[in-house]
């Protein structure tokens, strides 16, 4: 199975990342560990939207006519 990655997939890493933050509110004993696990996944996504925002600008450009 080949993983594709798309916007679905940053806003999956955004959501995992935000779960792991309210887990941290609510348990004491492990917040520093669920706080750098969201964090791990905050950076992913982050990571992950800005290549594919650097994508989609590449295409939109290599599509435009050239105009002499």
């Amino acid at each position: 199975m080949v993983n594709h990655a798309n916007k679905s997939t940053a806003d999956y890493l955004f959501e995992k990342a935000e779960q792991y933050f309210r887990r941290s509110r609510t348990n004491s004993n492990v917040r520093a560990d669920l706080e750098a696990l969201g964090n791990v996944f905050m950076v992913k996504a982050v990571d992950l939207d800005i290549k594919l925002q650097g994508l989609a600008k590449a295409n939109y450009t290599t599509s435009l006519p050239v105009v002499a």
